[in-house]
Formats: C-alpha cells, structure tokens, sequence
C-alpha cells in the first residue's frame, strides 16, 4: 500500500457534526472506490481523510486522471490539493517537466495495472463557519486536462451541524452575594474581653475586616448584612458554653464594627453553644482507637449535650484527652458573612467584569456577553463555561455548557454537563442532541419527540434521522459513457 499525505495551511477554529457514511463512493466510472472517509476538526482546522482503492483500475499508459476534492455549500467553496493518476507514459511525462501544470500541492501517483494499489490523502484547511453545512464532492476530471468546470463530480460527505439548544437564563431580580469566611479568635478561659493583640488575634482580626473593606469598598456593591456567628467548645456547662458563645460574638461585632465604620443595624450576632457537627467532622476524619462509639455518642440523640459529653470523657479518656489538646480549640470559631447587593452591568460593562470578578455577574449577563462572539469561538466558549464554573449546580449554565462541549466535538465533557442539566424540555432537546452525535438514532428520536411534546423549541431543526445520508451522485449518462473507456466487465 502506498501512503502519501498533504497539509494545508492551518489557522482558525470552529466544530463540525459528521454524518456517518453507509456506502462508499465511487470514481472513474466506478473503478475508484473512495474507503474510510473522515472529515473532522481540530482545533482551527477542518481535516479532510480519505484512502483511494484503485485495485480495479485499469489505466491505459498514456491515460491521466485527475481528482480534485472540493468543500462546497453551492455557494461558496474550497478546494483541496488534486490528486493526479497518471499511466506509465503519462507519469514519465510529469516527471520530466508535466508536473509545471499543476499546482506544487498536487498529490501524484502512477498507476500499476494488475496490482492492489491504494492511495491515502489527507488535507487540512482553515475552518471558515460557512462549513458548518457543506459537502465534501470530488470534480473527475478523465482527460487529465486540470479544469475542474463542468465535470462530473461525486459526493463524498455531508457536514451538517447540529442545532444547539443554548437557553438564555432568567433575570436575576436581585443579584445577592456572599462573602464568608472562619476566624479563631483567642479568649482568655471564660472570658468575653477581646484582646486584639493576644496570640493570633491580630492576624485573625484582619481576616474578617479585609473580607468586609473588600465588599465595602466596591463601587459596584452595597452591604446588605454582616453577619458573624460564634461557637464554643463542648468541654464546660451547656448553659456557660451558652453564654461565652453569643457575648464573645457580641464582642467581635462590636470590636470590627468601630474597624470598618459601618452602621450597627448592618450586623446581625448568632451563636451555636457548642459545636458538635464540627466535633463529628474530626472524629470521621481522625483516627481514634474509639471512633465509632463516639459518633454514635455524639449521634445520640436522646443524651443532652452535658451528659453526651460526660460519658464520652468518661468512657474513653484517652480519646477524649487527644480530642480536648487537638481538636477542641479548632471548635471554638467565629463565622462571618458578608451579604451584598451587586448593581446590574451593562454588556460592555459585564465583558470587563467578567475578566476580575465573574461571580458578580448574573447568568443573564454572561450569556448577554456570549452573544457577542461568535458561537463556537474561542471567546464564546470561555463565557459558558466561566458561567457552569461560577454557577455549577444551575441547569442552564450546565445545558448551554454542554452544548458548547458538543459544538467542539468533546462529547465526554458535554456528558459531564449533561448529568446536572436537569429534565426540562430544553434538556431534554440537548440530550437529544448528544444521542444523534453519537450515533444513538432511536434514543435521540426518543428524546427529541419528548422535548417537542414539552414544548422545547427549535427541536425540528435537529431531525435525528439525518445521519443516514446519500453518499454519491454520479450522473447516469456520465456513468454508462466511462463502462467502455475503462473497459469493465
């Protein structure tokens, strides 16, 4: 077998859907057989593979046969390098000069009559989005005179791309956001007093004042709440570890309040007495000879806190030392939330948002952005998925994600998508759209039926049944001219 590739000039980008080929065509009056043909893209190209079987080629000497493979949507078109066949003769004449009338990409091959003989081809092109839904034809040219007008020609592929069900997400009324965090302000035992320089003070205070500053001093956002939440270890009376819980939170409130200059009324104190589902998280994760048994103390719900934590000190002392020197001073913590309005953005302004604070746009936003570009572009792409990765549970940031896996061929990724888009009919036509890529023609006719039948628009634009496509057109009378030229039997 001979092997002879070519490359074109590569640059842009775009994603094409591919119908699967059921008949392999035929050239040259049917003694050319054109096998494993795959057009696909990578990356910013549109790569064009095919093998020529000329097994049954019977090529007089002095004979040239030239195929030119051509990209077309009747409107405009591309064509690929030429493949040139040449007799015994002829290719003696190219080697010695003829090759000047052809381009320097030609792809040229002679002949060996009575021998198995393919040829492999493979072009790549620049992608330019009118491709989306084209054919791939072959031009025949039999007398080997290089003009490809009014010739005969084969089709080898047809590139349809499907239709994307990208849905525009619904207006946020009020865009509410949250900025939170967890600090471990030191006490002293028992006490209420703030010292701001004791131990890690300092370093923790900072935490939660930076966090607020950062909202505060926003242009684009208004504080809503302030929020800070204490806890307390378990390891004294409830009702005390009660009372350190919310004073000591009062306490911090009032200290960062006089930092940041905002109104009381802004600050909302909480307190849990004592932070067991913290204490739990510990135990699961750490390694103690008693584990079990203490989560199901801990589970217990018809102990109360004191006596819960009387029998686990108790029973397992050990543990419990461990717990109280390594667990237990991570347990008393102050919660903070920052809570605040985000003002809305026009689209010019969301495109500079989008690129330092994308958790400040709505979904609505974004996908205004993503109107912009071209769907399928580099810059497209970018703003879905910034949309799934800030918003990742939201059906429609998934569906319009995976519809942007699917336009670029990754059909693993979409799936991925798919699995958190819900069963809306919206969700429903791009599960559809997944099955037909994949071949899946009864499950996308299923699924697209359902999406139509729930009122899923543009569904008739996605006919799973388009796969199965003509493979050839080759003109009758030009067939029965070539059976005597190339003398079949």
């Amino acid at each position: 077998m001979k092997r002879l590739s070519i490359y074109c000039a590569c640059l842009l980008a775009a994603p094409l859907a591919l119908q699967a080929q059921s008949v392999e065509p035929k050239l040259a009056g049917r003694t050319v057989t054109v096998e494993n043909i795959k057009v696909e893209n990578t990356n910013q190209t549109m790569v064009v593979d095919l093998d020529l079987n000329m097994d049954s080629l019977k090529l007089p000497s002095n004979m040239r046969l030239v195929f030119t493979p051509i990209i077309t949507n009747n409107t405009e078109e591309r064509q690929m390098p030429q493949i040139v066949v040449n007799g015994r003769k002829q290719d003696i004449s190219y080697r010695r000069g003829g090759h000047k009338d052809f381009p320097a990409n030609v792809v040229a091959v002679r002949r060996k009559n009575n021998t198995d003989q393919t040829l492999h081809y493979s072009a790549v092109l620049p992608y330019e989005p009118w491709m989306k839904n084209s054919n791939v034809i072959v031009a025949e040219d039999l007398c080997g005179c290089g003009d490809v007008k009014d010739q005969n020609t084969v089709e080898l592929k047809r590139l349809r791309t499907p239709f994307m069900p990208y849905m525009r997400p619904a207006a946020e009324a009020q865009k509410v956001r949250h900025e939170e965090g967890r600090a471990f302000i030191d006490f002293p035992v028992d006490k209420i007093t703030l010292y701001p320089e004791y131990r890690n003070n300092p370093r923790e205070l900072e935490k939660i004042v930076n966090t607020i500053n950062l909202v505060k001093n926003d242009k684009n956002t208004t504080i809503t709440n302030i929020e800070i939440h204490g806890y307390a270890s378990p390891e004294s009376p409830y009702e005390h570890n009660a009372y350190l819980a919310q004073n000591r939170a009062k306490t911090l409130k009032d200290y960062v309040r006089k930092l940041v200059h905002i109104e009381d009324r802004l600050f909302t104190v909480s307190s849990t007495p004592e932070d067991w589902e913290g204490l739990r998280e510990y135990v699961v994760e750490g390694n103690l000879d008693n584990s079990d048994a203490i989560l199901k103390l801990i589970d217990d719900k018809a102990l109360d806190p004191d006596a819960k934590e009387w029998k686990i000190k108790s029973t397992y002392p050990t543990d419990y030392r461990f717990m109280l020197d390594s667990w237990y001073p991570a347990l008393r913590h102050s919660d903070y939330v920052v809570s605040y309005s985000v003002r809305p953005f026009s689209v010019d302004e969301a495109k500079q948002v989008l690129k330092t604070k994308p958790q400040q746009l709505s979904l609505e936003e974004m996908y205004m952005v993503a109107q912009t570009y071209e769907p399928g572009s580099r810059e497209f792409n970018e703003v879905m998925e910034t949309a799934v990765r800030m918003y990742p549970d939201d059906p429609t940031a998934n569906i319009n994600a995976a519809c942007t896996r699917m336009e670029s061929g990754d059909l693993e990724g979409a799936k991925r998508y798919l699995s958190k888009a819900g069963n809306s009919p919206q969700a429903l036509h791009a599960k559809g759209v997944m099955a037909m890529l994949e071949g899946n023609t009864g499950q996308a006719r299923q699924l697209l039926n359902q999406a139509k039948q729930a009122g899923a628009q543009g569904v008739d634009k996605n006919p799973a049944d388009t796969r199965h496509v003509k493979s050839t057109r080759i003109d009758k009378k030009y067939f029965l001219n070539q059976l005597n030229f190339f003398k079949l039997p």
